[in-house]
């Protein structure tokens, strides 16, 4: 490279997919796992542990949800803090500590006697949950070959998913075991049933969060054989190890080294100031707005409906096995959408992808509220394996996008906080989707909950979701990460006030959606629960409009 200037993803892409590639890929996929398993567990669990917390109580709704809840409030603060700390210390140090710390504080959930404890030491270990995924798609972008950066970035979460499968598969033979699996830990719990009569089971669901402890393990394995990305030490200043690390890259890809000088390396204009209000900037905020939106309505389907797929299926007569396996096929479904939609995404674009993603979604409501019916088990597998798909695949196409909207200095600040703002409506979705399920426009006449009505009000959030990728979403695949950094950057717009009117949005949100269901006694049954957590839920959105449309439409005028 003598007297020739070059950049990273210059190098990095002359190598093509090497061992380097699939070494790196698997071994952050393979953090993806334990966080897949750290989320899903409490969903594969929550019925026994309701009925362990609320052994008087066959219906408990909104606390149930709540069970979900707190692991995602975790990581909701757990993003948006370990996004600005790996920009700030690197992506290593910091994917390090967040999987040590969520193994660590899973621990204690397995003795919780009470929501009190269980909430804590769930909402402690989602900061770590929190603070993993978003660098594990930061490093991934930073790493790989820029024209398959989204199938990997994607395919990792597919590894997440298959976090999720394990969770379903690990937690169905042990909760519903008759045995008492470990004495002194897993005790009988006697309960009411739906129809008023009494039944017994032993809290066999504390063993599914002693083996959430191993992330502990592997987050020692990663101390010793993970490496710090090029792009997080060439920002930071640091041009010798730069080129260092992009020579161990070159060994281990092709198995010779080159010399690269430090002073020829390119490095884009980084932002004077780093805060997260940056990303409300002129220059950012039509990005923030396609990612943000996308992910918010992605989480809240997601998310929002995995809480309550087994109450679902246990509600129309099947057992609460046969629920735990449809939802584990659901998560199947996932699976194949996220190896799917990567390739998708590097061939017909982020932006096709996404648009199509958001169609079948609506289709997949539709057919899965029509058909999904009792005494029919083969067909609700397939529904629910279309069903895992069709969503998985619409949130797992913006994954590549969110870290392609910002240079490397606020890169997983922003992908980090997108990933936070998305867990309001994760955290949201299954508490207002219980609270929905209460009201009694969603009742049959026997009392029961309507799922199938309940699952096509998400037509609305996707139809949201396919406008906002309309206005919002620009096309970012295939160009490098120093070309999608530009290099316009005005130090003077900071991005201040539309920063502070979003926090102050959250917060609302926050408090109607999240704390007025859980506070207030028989909140969804009061006539003005339904219309205020839409306008919460709502609010963001009227939000990116105003300040990121009128800029959008200035963008495509310019075709940018």
């Amino acid at each position: 490279m003598e007297g020739k200037e070059y950049t990273i993803s210059e190098i990095v892409d002359s190598f093509g997919i090497t061992k380097h590639t699939w070494l790196i890929f698997i071994m952050l996929s393979l953090a993806q796992v334990f966080d897949g398993y750290d989320f899903m567990i409490v969903n594969s669990t929550n019925l026994f542990v309701a009925h362990t917390f609320w052994p008087d109580n066959p219906n408990p709704g909104a606390l149930m949800g709540s069970l979900t809840t707190w692991g995602l409030l975790g990581m909701v603060i757990g993003g948006a803090a370990g996004g600005v700390l790996s920009d700030k210390f690197g992506r290593k140090k910091i994917l390090i500590l967040a999987v040590v710390f969520y193994g660590l504080f899973t621990l204690p959930q397995a003795f919780s006697e009470d929501l009190m404890h269980f909430a804590i030491f769930r909402m402690i270990a989602g900061l770590g949950v929190g603070s993993c995924i978003p660098i594990v798609y930061t490093y991934l972008s930073e790493t790989m070959l820029s024209t398959r950066r989204g199938f990997f970035i994607t395919c990792a979460g597919a590894f997440m998913v298959g976090g999720w499968v394990i969770a379903g598969l690990v937690a169905n033979p042990i909760c519903n075991s008759t045995a008492q699996l470990l004495p002194g830990l897993t005790e009988q719990v006697t309960y009411v049933t739906a129809d008023g009569s009494t039944a017994t089971m032993y809290a066999n669901w504390r063993l599914c969060y002693l083996i959430g402890g191993l992330p502990v393990l592997y987050g020692i394995f990663l101390a010793f054989k993970m490496r710090e990305t090029p792009h997080w030490y060439a920002n930071a200043g640091r041009r010798e190890e730069a080129v260092k690390a992009l020579a161990d890259i070159e060994r281990l890809s092709v198995g010779t080294t080159t010399e690269y000088d430090p002073k020829l390396l390119v490095v884009p204009p980084r932002p004077q100031k780093n805060s997260p209000s940056i990303l409300f900037s002129k220059k950012f905020i039509v990005g923030t707005a396609a990612v943000w939106t996308c992910c918010f309505v992605g989480q809240f389907c997601v998310y929002g409906m995995n809480s309550w797929l087994p109450a679902w299926f246990t509600g129309i007569g099947y057992s609460a096995s046969d629920s735990v396996t449809l939802q584990t096929l659901n998560n199947v479904g996932a699976i194949i959408a996220n190896c799917i939609i990567g390739y998708v995404s590097d061939t017909l674009g982020r932006k096709r992808g996404l648009i199509i993603s958001w169609i079948l979604c609506i289709v997949a409501i539709v057919v899965c509220s029509l058909f999904v019916a009792p005494g029919n088990f083969a067909l609700c597998v397939g529904l629910m394996v279309l069903f895992g798909f069709a969503l998985n695949f619409a949130i797992s196409a913006i994954y590549p996008l969110m870290p392609e909207q910002y240079p490397t200095a606020i890169r997983n600040t922003g992908t980090a906080w997108c990933n936070a703002f998305a867990r309001f409506g994760g955290s949201a979705s299954s508490i207002v989707l219980g609270g929905i399920a209460g009201m009694s426009i969603f009742q049959t006449a026997a009392g029961t909950t309507n799922w199938s009505l309940v699952v096509l009000t998400l037509i609305i959030p996707f139809a949201l979701g396919l406008l906002c990728t309309l206005l919002f979403v620009r096309d970012t695949y295939g160009k490098s990460m120093e070309d999608l950094t530009g290099d316009t950057l005005d130090a003077s717009d900071t991005g201040i006030v539309p920063f502070a009117l979003i926090l102050i949005i959250i917060v609302l949100l926050f408090a109607l959606c999240i704390v007025c269901p859980l506070a207030v006694a028989n909140w969804s049954k009061l006539p003005v629960a339904l219309p205020l957590m839409a306008i919460g839920l709502v609010l963001p959105f009227v939000f990116f409009f105003i300040f990121a449309g009128p800029q959008a439409i200035r963008m495509k005028r310019e075709g940018k």
